[in-house]
């Protein structure tokens, strides 16, 4: 598989918060990094060589052999990180993001420090070291590891109770039968609407990926639904890590008070919520949205900047919600490639109605085309996750088109 890597957008130290309501608070000035090829291989420093090391022995610990840990980053070390990605759930372009890198190490310690223990330790004897990494990953993703059961407690031997003496029966006087029994019915309960969890779902979309071997690629593609569920899941963790990377760069405000300012975003972007779910236009939803932002008199990078925290905002504390309204802002803020997350929740129905399959895919349409037409594409839709979502996507279009044949039959 030939991955082609994408500009990652990482947030600038630069960045400040001068208070206010979301649609006006939240003032990031964000700067892009590219990665340029040159003609010269560029200096690594020490410091770069020992992360590069500690990556290496990380990686040979989990059974991704990479060979002698050297500080330096070849092919063998690239073709490791891609099969941990994969692993993982993570994005398999061969380069690791810093959350990543960050899971990666935190695990090593973790292991060296507690898998002598148990529950680890029956998990490390049953499935070895890579059996322990993903154990950690299932309690990143809120998966409960199995404890083991507590030995019961001895019970002290009874003694028999003495047996009282018999007496006769009583005989009671004879009564009436008053006692009337109701018809048998069947239950009639009155079931409110659940609302669908996005951290349950790609648990357990997460949880096949990883039985499967990785995520599923563009060719040969056997069940096109799962493999939109794990672009969606993908696409989600991406959006968590660049929400989590710009968070850190706000001054003077609580994790709790990022949370109060993106439910003000989810109230404030219901109107066009339904609209969205409603609209098998997706270019008038995003005209709509357009305007309605423009109209707030704030600057568009303000509340784009407040829609990337928001977006993964939602999904941290499974408010599905508050993430679809964050990528309808992001969409109307004249950023379309963000059609691609509505696309997922209007296919699945999280945080607004269950759209057509039609609606569905006249976002994902928007988002592939805003790629193909140079726009750049978000956090992690590198080319093999535009190929995969195009020939997951496709097909759907392709049965929606379908019709019953017609045959001119002679007599």
């Amino acid at each position: 598989m030939i991955v082609v890597p994408v500009q990652r957008a990482m947030a600038s130290d630069a960045a400040k918060v001068l208070g206010g309501a979301i649609l006006g608070g939240i003032i990031l000035n964000e700067l892009g990094k590219t990665h340029r090829r040159t003609t010269t291989r560029p200096r690594i420093s020490a410091a770069q060589r020992e992360q590069t090391r500690q990556v290496q022995t990380a990686l040979n610990y989990f059974g991704y052999n990479v060979g002698t840990a050297d500080g330096v980053a070849g092919r063998k070390t690239s073709a490791g990180v891609a099969r941990y990605q994969g692993d993982m759930g993570f994005n398999p372009d061969g380069r690791l993001e810093q959350f990543e890198r960050d899971f990666l190490l935190s695990s090593h310690q973790r292991a060296q420090a507690s898998s002598h223990m148990a529950p680890y330790a029956g998990i490390l004897a049953r499935q070895g070291r890579p059996g322990l990494l993903r154990t950690y990953r299932n309690e990143q993703l809120g998966i409960a590891t199995p404890q083991p059961a507590p030995q019961p407690a001895p019970v002290p031997p009874t003694q028999p109770a003495p047996v009282p003496a018999s007496t006769p029966p009583v005989a009671e006087p004879n009564r009436p039968d008053v006692t009337r029994k109701a018809p048998a019915a069947l239950p009639d309960f009155t079931v409110g609407q659940v609302t669908r969890s996005v951290n349950e779902h790609c648990n357990e979309v997460n949880l096949l990926t990883a039985a499967n071997g990785g995520l599923t690629g563009a060719s040969g593609l056997a069940d096109r639904e799962f493999a939109l569920n794990e672009q969606f899941c993908l696409a989600r963790t991406h959006a968590m890590s660049e929400s989590t990377a710009i968070t850190g760069t706000i001054a003077n405000m609580t994790e709790a008070q990022v949370e109060s300012q993106c439910h003000g975003l989810k109230q404030v972007m219901a109107d066009h919520i339904s609209g969205a779910e409603g609209q098998d236009d997706p270019g008038a939803v995003v005209q709509s949205v357009g305007t309605f932002l423009q109209g707030t008199g704030r600057p568009m990078d303000q509340l784009i900047s407040a829609g990337k925290v928001c977006l993964g905002v939602g999904y941290r504390i499974d408010d599905a919600e508050m993430a679809f309204g964050s990528a309808v802002l992001l969409a109307g803020a004249g950023i379309a490639p963000y059609g691609e997350m509505i696309s997922h929740h209007l296919r699945e129905g999280f945080g607004t109605p269950k759209a057509s399959a039609s609606t569905a895919q006249g976002w994902m349409d928007l988002a592939l085309d805003a790629v193909d037409d140079g726009d750049t594409p978000l956090t992690g839709q590198s080319a093999e996750r535009i190929a995969v979502l195009r020939a997951a996507s496709g097909g759907a279009a392709n049965a929606l088109n379908a019709e019953l044949p017609i045959f001119n039959l002679g007599d």
